[in-house]
């Protein structure tokens, strides 16, 4: 058998309220493809926060912060990233106030000694498509309502969402996204548009730019939102 390769394809556009209004795109994503472990992040800043395009700038930057951080323990648990990711990312806004840089934050961490974490603060999508097809979607704890939690509004551990999973197999793809793109996503489509990213658009030439064009063109009416996705496979 021959190296493992982690494959990422992921970008984030903005939605046509923004380019109407003349803002810039407020989500961000990161991603460290390694054979080793891998990481996976998507951040949505809130639209009502002044400086919520650098919050979910941060955030992305925090969770590797406390990523790296986590790595060198064997035994440490989710809650423990997810407590460093959250000074993390206060401390890499710098003189930033929280509450004016809030943002929603979804990762998927592999800590290289066979076990991974995903988690989630906010509204978004992290799912997964086994090799057989089957789809698994990480629950999460949105509040309805047009409410969501998020870094930089009052919340506790007990609201995000987490939980330590298998690392990715072998044909297996993780989906993360904003909710630009998972509020408009029927469940029943989400192995469809995993396999269809890793697949078709994963082969082309400038697999980000294919997918920041499809985004674009987004195909549900009268979409207005920022959108980020982002497919991870081995």
């Amino acid at each position: 058998l021959g190296p493992v390769v982690v494959r990422v394809v992921a970008t984030s556009v903005r939605g046509p309220a923004h380019v109407k209004e003349g803002l810039p795109c407020q989500d961000s994503w990161l991603a460290v493809a390694a054979p080793r472990a891998s990481l996976a992040v998507v951040c949505d800043g809130m639209g009502s926060r002044p400086r919520s395009r650098e919050g979910a700038r941060a955030a992305t930057l925090a969770v590797r912060d406390a990523w790296r951080l986590w790595q060198r323990s064997p035994v440490g648990i989710v809650e423990d990233l997810i407590r460093i990711v959250e000074a993390a990312w206060r401390l890499r806004l710098r003189e930033v106030a929280g509450e004016e840089a809030s943002t929603t934050c979804l990762f998927y961490a592999e800590d290289g000694h066979g076990r991974a974490a995903q988690a989630q603060l906010g509204d978004g999508l992290i799912a997964r498509r086994a090799a057989d097809g089957a789809v698994a979607v990480h629950p999460s704890r949105s509040e309805g309502f047009g409410l969501t939690h998020a870094l930089g509004t009052p919340h506790s551990l007990a609201d995000w969402s987490f939980t330590f999973v298998e690392p990715l197999a072998p044909r297996e793809r993780l989906v993360l996204a904003t909710d630009g793109v998972s509020e408009d996503l029927e469940a029943g489509r989400i192995g469809d548009l995993a396999t269809w990213v890793a697949d078709e658009i994963g082969a082309t030439q400038h697999p980000g730019r294919a997918l920041a064009r499809e985004l674009r063109n987004w195909p549900v009416p009268h979409h207005r939102d920022d959108k980020t996705l982002l497919v991870m496979w081995k």
